[in-house]
């Protein structure tokens, strides 16, 4: 919950006026060039790489990686206030800083490297882009979430349902103990009669006895 509301306030942050990009010299494969860097909070790096080869894709550019170097190269972008400049490729590296993607990007034109003194017209557009980058990332965050709550969702569905089939077993399983007290106590009622049945019958056995006894008796007299 904490990486999606700090998400939030930055998906608030880059639609304010005040949403600025950090422009430094930076080393990358092409040497040290002046970079715009935009800090993603509380993100991770290969959720950013995987938003920007999609978003990429928004300007007709082709993502790749540079050969022995942490940089990928977007070729060819064809981004609008880029034509008197000339814009050739976009350098990107994802760096992790903690819980934060620091998303460092070199714009490379005909001449040189973008840069905010030289190219203000430019810089503004290129804000822009790095701006609504930010956003994608913001909104690729959401779907997750949403892909989790409804994941959450599903599993509590699928625990109720559970729950009411358990409810189902123990109602059978009550109404065959009920009939299983209904037989025992008709088994009782029946056993009662057979041993009374049987008790009259000891007895008149034990009366045959008696009687056999007796006539032994008399012919022994």
């Amino acid at each position: 919950m904490l990486r999606i509301i700090t998400l939030f306030s930055f998906f608030l942050f880059v639609h304010s006026a005040h949403a600025q990009i950090v422009e430094a010299e930076k080393v990358m494969s092409q040497g040290s060039n002046n970079a715009l860097i935009l800090e993603i909070p509380d993100a991770d790096d290969k959720i950013v790489e995987k938003v920007w080869k999609s978003y990429a894709k928004s300007f007709n550019g082709k993502v790749k990686n540079v050969k022995k170097s942490d940089d990928q190269i977007t070729t060819s972008p064809n981004i609008t206030g880029f034509a008197q400049a000339g814009l050739r490729n976009i350098y990107v590296r994802f760096v992790q800083v903690g819980n934060n993607v620091a998303f460092h990007s070199w714009f490379e034109l005909d001449d040189e490297y973008l840069n905010s003194y030289n190219n203000p017209d430019e810089f503004d557009e290129a804000q822009k882009v790095l701006l609504n980058f930010g956003l994608e990332v913001a909104k690729e965050y959401t779907i997750m979430e949403l892909d989790d709550e409804e994941k959450t969702l599903k599993k509590m569905k699928n625990d109720l349902k559970k729950l009411a089939k358990d409810k189902e077993n123990y109602e059978k399983a009550i109404k065959d103990y009920e009939q299983k007290i209904i037989d025992a106590q008709a088994d009782i009622a029946n056993n009662i009669i057979e041993q009374e049945r049987m008790g009259e019958t000891i007895q008149a056995q034990n009366e045959a006895i008696e009687i056999v006894k007796k006539k032994l008796a008399n012919l022994n007299n």
